[in-house]
This record gives structure tokens, sequence and C-alpha cells, in this order.
């Protein structure tokens, strides 16, 4: 009996904190696209390519992708160690000063783009803090380690996805299938789903 109420604990435990996870992105979001958000946007990288590397080689891709549409039992790993690198990520708590001085050193030193960090953060802040759903208790894709938390890729997202949005004129290319991924990123996609085109 012992045994039977441990696993429905579990078991009821997994199910809520799946509940509680953020939404994925629609499967719409990556079909029809016939440009990537960088054909569009020519906008520095907002981090180190140096960190960028060292955290994705410490975080792996895993080897079958999840299915589309599917809730996810863990944030991005890449963003949380890109994040901490920066000492902008403590505690399940994001640094907005700690974000702003590293991007003035990369998406920030562009005199297009400089104008555009403190308040774009600011936003991203205000609205991933303010998100329950980004604080709910992450679940390790892999044993044997801590879950990333949610925060790190929502912020990150929102940053890029709000550049990408405020794009100023000089970096922007104006036409149908670029204003298409502009609409699509104010509707809720996520940029990670709007970097591959449609063949």
């Amino acid at each position: 009996m012992a045994k039977f109420i441990t696993a429905l604990l579990t078991t009821v435990t997994m199910f809520m904190v799946v509940l509680a996870q953020p939404e994925p992105d629609n499967p719409t979001c990556s079909q029809g696209n016939k440009k990537t958000v960088h054909d569009c946007c020519k906008m520095p990288s907002i981090g180190e390519q140096a960190v960028l590397n060292r955290c994705m080689a410490e975080n792996p891709k895993p080897k079958t992708p999840p299915t589309p549409g599917t809730k996810k039992t863990e944030g991005c790993c890449v963003a949380q160690c890109m994040l901490t690198s920066v000492n902008a990520f403590t505690n399940n708590a994001i640094d907005k000063d700690a974000v702003k001085r590293a991007l003035k050193t990369t998406v920030g030193a562009d005199p297009n783009f400089a104008p555009l960090v403190d308040g774009i953060v600011e936003q991203c802040h205000n609205s991933v803090s303010s998100n329950a759903a980004l604080k709910a208790t992450p679940v390790p894709a892999t044993p044997g380690r801590a879950g990333c938390s949610f925060l790190p890729e929502a912020f990150v997202n929102c940053v890029g996805s709000t550049f990408v949005q405020k794009c100023p004129t000089a970096a922007w290319t104006n036409n149908d299938d670029c204003n298409q991924l502009k609409e699509k990123l104010a509707s809720g996609c996520s940029l990670a789903s709007l970097k591959q085109i449609e063949m």
C-alpha cells in the first residue's frame, strides 16, 4: 500500500509540474516561413560567441527533439548557462543590471541598437518576473542533474524577439516575408521557432 501511495503521489506531482509549465509554441509558428529572423534583422548577437559555444558544449541538444506542441519539463540549459556566465542569473532570479552591462558590449555596441537596450531589458524583466508559470519547478530531461529554470529561456527569447520587433529601419529588410515573421513574434511565437526556413 505504501508503494502505491508513493507512486500515486509521484504521478500527481509530475502531472502538476507539467500543468504549471509554460505553453509550447503553436506549431504554425514554424510553418510557411520563407526567411529567418537573421535574414530580416541585421542584428549583432545578443551574447558573446565564446560563451555561447561553451554553454552549447556543456549542454548538448537531446538526441531526439521534443515533439512540437508538447510542454517542456525544464527550460533551456544553454540560456541559463549564458545568463549565469555574465552573473545575470542566480537563485532563480534575473539581474537586469547585469544583463544591461552584458548587452551593451554585444548588440548594444551597434549604434543602431544601443538606444534599445535599457528599455527592452526592463520590458522583458517585468514580463518574465511576473509570470508564475516560469517559476514552476523544472524536471531535468537528463537524470542526475538539476533541472534548468524556465526563466532564462523566456527572458532571452523576450529580449531577442523584442529586438527583432523593434529592429531599426537601417537594419530591417522591409518585405512581406520579413513582416510576416514580425507579426508571428507579436502573436507570441518564440524566436527559436522562426530560425528555420520551411522548404
